[in-house]
Parts: C-alpha cells; structure tokens; sequence
C-alpha cells in the first residue's frame, strides 16, 4: 500500500472502534484505491464472466429436515426450501475480453450446461476451469450475491472443489465480482431481471422465472436451456451498457450485442429465444444504430 493510499484509509477510519474495524477499513480503501486506478486503463485485456444459473429443490433432504430425521434438535424447522437445499439444474456462461483498439471484444461461448446430461460436480468444475482460465477476469451476475454465490460456495464444499479466486472473497463489492443489481440500483428499490429488461427494452426471460424449477422436475429440459441462455445473454447486453457507460470499456454496443446473438445461436441451434426474440432484436437494433434521422418501421 503506497502512503496516499494509507492516509486516505486512515482518514476514513478515524472513527473505528478497535483494530480490526480499522483494519477492515484499511483494507476497503486499499482495495477502492486500486480499483480507481484500474478503471482508467479503459480496456486494458479487461475480461468479463457472465453468468447465471436455474436451481432444482433436493425435496428429500429438505422433507426429512422438517419432519425431524435430519433437523438434530431444531424444534421449529423452516418449512420454505432455502438455497442449502438448492441444487444446479442449469449453467450457462459467457465471456468478453475487451482488447486497446478493439470495437468488439473477444466473445467465448456462451456454454450451457444442464442436469439431463452433466453432473452437478461436472458442471462446476467446468464453470470453475473457465473462471480460471480468464485470470483475473471479473464475474458478473445478476443478483449473484444474494443467492447464487452461497449455493455454488456450499456446492463446491459438497462436492470437495477448489474455488477459484472470483468466489473466494465473500464481501459482497469485492473487485473480482460485479453484481448488476447492486450496481444498477444503489439505494433504489431492488428490482427483477426481466423488470430491468423491460424498462431497457432488451429482451428476456421466455419462461417465468418461478417456473423453472417446476421444469426441470418435469424434465423440460430444452425449455431450462432456453431459460437460463436467455438469463446470461440479457445479463450480458445490461452489463456492456453498464460498462460503457461507467467509462470501463469501449465497444460498438450494437455490433457487440450482434456478435453475441450470432454466439448464442451458434452454441444452442434452434433455440426459441435466440431465434425468435434475440436475433430479429440485435439486428434491428443495429440496422437503427447505422441510419439517420427518423426510423420508420412497418407494422
């Protein structure tokens, strides 16, 4: 830590109660210093992880927990499924690597995987191996920090895996994660994906999100595919506008988002939601971006 990064943490932590609260402080402010510097080298390889996954409830377990084979003294068990009893159904991930002088950042994936056909191991360990093959690649969700980051930490504890670094810091703004509902709301009133998607005009969720994991449990699996592709490819649009805006990154947001529909209709051929919404979506959005004045459209 450089001594202006010190006085700055210092400065803020007058207040601290005992050492470990201005240490705590110390921290923060170091890590909020490095980051200012990090952001103004726009584009420097910067390397983003979208992602996002659909749950399946482990019902058994959960029903002997209440009915007191596995509760081991709770004496008021709680009656609604939480997220220990969640299992994968689905994952799916995408990545940009923004490089200097790039307009449209290098587009991995996106990957889908599901329960039909991988293990819940086998899907983390993929997921995990491509975080880590990014380096110091940021992972972005949506509301990833309320739920879907205790799941997988508690699934890789599960299933005896390693965490890569992105996961490994639990405070909930630590730099190697970004989490779009936080960041788009502030002090707002938190609000749902498709309610953020709505208002942007970027399309979304095909499916209602509650019914996903009914879904799964019918073994309507093409249908949680098309879901949770959808999930990260909205996710992905918000977090390039997000970015931009934010002034850390640089791209051609229309020849991006079509770079990324034409990925996705790679990765899941015939997918309904690609197909149907997001390709005639991206390549409208980018016949607009290239014309003048006022855009006529026939109904």
């Amino acid at each position: 830590m450089t001594i202006d990064q010190t006085g700055i943490a210092i400065a803020a932590g007058l207040e601290a109660e005992d050492n470990s609260d201005l240490r705590e402080l110390l921290e923060r402010q170091a890590s909020l210093f490095s980051a200012h510097s990090a952001d103004r080298k726009v584009n420097a390889s910067a390397t983003y992880i979208v992602f996002d996954a659909e749950y399946i409830f482990d019902r058994d377990t959960h029903k002997a927990y209440i009915t007191g084979e596995g509760k081991e003294g709770d004496d008021q068990p709680r009656r609604k499924i939480h997220w220990p009893f969640h299992h994968i159904a689905a994952i799916s991930w995408l990545s940009f690597r923004f490089l200097p002088g790039s307009d449209i950042p290098v587009i991995g994936g996106p990957f889908v995987l599901a329960a039909d056909e991988t293990d819940e191991a086998e899907m983390l360990t993929a997921f995990f191996a491509a975080l880590r093959a990014t380096g110091d690649g940021r992972l972005v969700s949506w509301g990833g920090e309320v739920r879907d980051y205790a799941v997988i930490r508690h699934l890789a504890c599960v299933h005896g895996l390693v965490l890569p670094q992105q996961l490994r810091d639990t405070w909930p703004n630590a730099r190697e994660r970004l989490d779009l509902c936080r960041a788009v709301t502030v002090q707002a009133d938190p609000v749902h994906l498709q309610e953020y998607a709505a208002a942007s005009s970027i399309p979304s969720k095909p499916s209602p999100a509650k019914q996903i994991g009914a879904m799964a449990e019918r073994g309507q699996w093409i249908a949680v595919r098309d879901h949770v592709l959808a999930d990260v490819v909205t996710a992905a649009i918000i977090a390039l506008r997000h970015l931009s805006s934010n002034s850390l990154i640089v791209c051609d947001r229309e020849r991006t988002v079509q770079a990324v529909a034409d990925a996705a209709g790679a990765a899941v051929p015939g997918g309904e939601f690609v197909d149907r919404t997001l390709k005639p979506w991206a390549r409208d959005k980018l016949r607009a971006a290239g014309l003048r004045g006022k855009v006529f459209r026939a109904d």
